[in-house]
């Protein structure tokens, strides 16, 4: 596997990141609001069931647009490919480590707080607004616990990243050693993935690790990894980090043609019912641990998006231009603060227009001054918490001193 890393371009990551963000902020807004449109509560046979309009749109490649299943997906291929430059760079082990726990804890503990906060002024109005749009099996169930200091800040400081939550949990062996309460009592709901992130990286860690004291073995631990893990969410990490060491040649004509392909494909594979080739590849790999069918065709269309935005510069292009990359700078930000405004004001929002104007209008409603309230935090948290934390995550303690030759090339 050839490094190019040193003199790539990786702009167009960073839009990339910022869409898959916004998606998820729709998915949510759409699922507390229009929950059969995004098969909030539901299963694949309950949306065949279902009929009307959200159900015609969750059916079709549209709902493509909110959803952010498969853009979680994505931020796990971006964080191994991106983490592989980051990796080459530091001093040890511990030290990588220290650094993702920083990178990712704080902002994570600062979120929580915040949602903490808001939660304490009304934590009441999500469940009306559940009551309300029908979401009682996902907006319904979420936040069960009150906002007390107690509660708020062992979830900011222990459940977030550390530990995560029982069924969404990074490092499952954990689960055994660990009480973990259920996602449903998490403060902010999305910060169950940094869990997940932290395990990948982790397993990023490993693999420079190996690159740097016997590069020539990467990429049959990569494979070895690959048959390991199965069609599994940690797969997607290293996946990303294999592709970051691939050379990317110029793009002839036929090489951009299956990049569109690709691209089409993924999207038509980011769906929330599952089409019958998958299926069938699903039955084959049974045997590979992969999730369920309506996850795992989320996971193969994410993975041809991304090979898709690899291999077509006019689609870099588009993501390098001023609203992605907006997205991008601001995306962890936008990540973590926009579930609890959403649980509050934008509830509140919804549970004002919803009875006299119906579900659309106050799901819009709720979107609107949610997005107007969100971003401009997502701004602030970014410039004072996410920035931070970079520049923390560069200082390692003196207690972490790595040993003479630790990962040395």
């Amino acid at each position: 596997m050839e490094r190019t890393l040193k003199s790539e371009r990786v702009a167009f990551l960073d839009g990339l990141r910022g869409l898959a963000a916004l998606q998820v902020v729709f998915l949510h807004y759409v699922s507390a609001f229009l929950p059969v449109l995004a098969m909030a509560g539901l299963g694949p046979a309950d949306l065949l069931a279902s009929h009307g309009w959200q159900a015609a749109i969750a059916r079709s490649p549209a709902v493509f647009l909110i959803n952010g299943y498969s853009a979680v997906y994505i931020f796990f291929l971006l964080s191994g490919y991106v983490l592989r430059r980051a990796f080459a760079r530091i001093d040890g082990f511990a030290s990588g480590l220290w650094r993702r726990l920083v990178r990712l804890g704080l902002p994570a503990s600062a979120a929580v707080l915040f949602a903490g906060a808001l939660l304490s002024l009304d934590d009441q109005a999500h469940l009306h607004a559940a009551a309300l749009s029908g979401s009682t099996h996902w907006l319904g169930i979420l936040l069960a616990t009150p906002p007390a200091p107690g509660p708020v800040l062992r979830d900011a400081i222990l459940n977030s990243v550390l530990t995560g939550y029982a069924g969404a949990n990074g490092f499952p062996f954990l689960r055994h050693l660990i009480p973990m309460p259920d996602l449903l009592h998490a403060f902010d709901p999305p910060t169950w993935t940094l869990n997940v992130e932290l395990s990948g990286s982790v397993l990023c860690l490993g693999l420079s690790y190996v690159e740097r004291r016997r590069r020539a073995l990467l990429p049959y631990v990569i494979a070895a990894l690959a048959l390991w893990l199965g069609a599994s969410q940690w797969f997607l990490f290293a996946l990303g980090y294999a592709l970051a060491g691939l050379r990317r040649p110029s793009p002839g004509r036929l090489r951009q043609g299956l990049a569109i392909l690709a691209l089409a494909a993924g999207i038509l594979l980011c769906r929330l019912i599952p089409p019958a080739p998958i299926l069938l590849l699903h039955s084959l790999l049974r045997h590979q641990h992969p999730p369920d069918p309506f996850h795992f065709s989320n996971q193969v269309g994410a993975i041809l998006i991304f090979l898709g935005v690899l291999h077509l510069p006019r689609a870099q292009y588009l993501l390098e231009r001023r609203l992605p990359q907006f997205l991008g700078r601001i995306s962890f930000s936008l990540y973590l603060v926009h579930f609890p405004v959403m649980a509050t004001i934008g509830c509140g929002v919804f549970n004002l227009i919803a009875p006299r104007s119906g579900a659309v209008p106050g799901c819009m409603a709720a979107l609107i001054a949610g997005l107007a309230v969100t971003l401009p935090v997502a701004v602030l948290f970014e410039r004072h918490v996410d920035r931070l934390a970079v520049r923390l995550s560069r200082r390692s303690p003196p207690f972490l001193a790595p040993v003479p030759g630790e990962l040395s090339s």
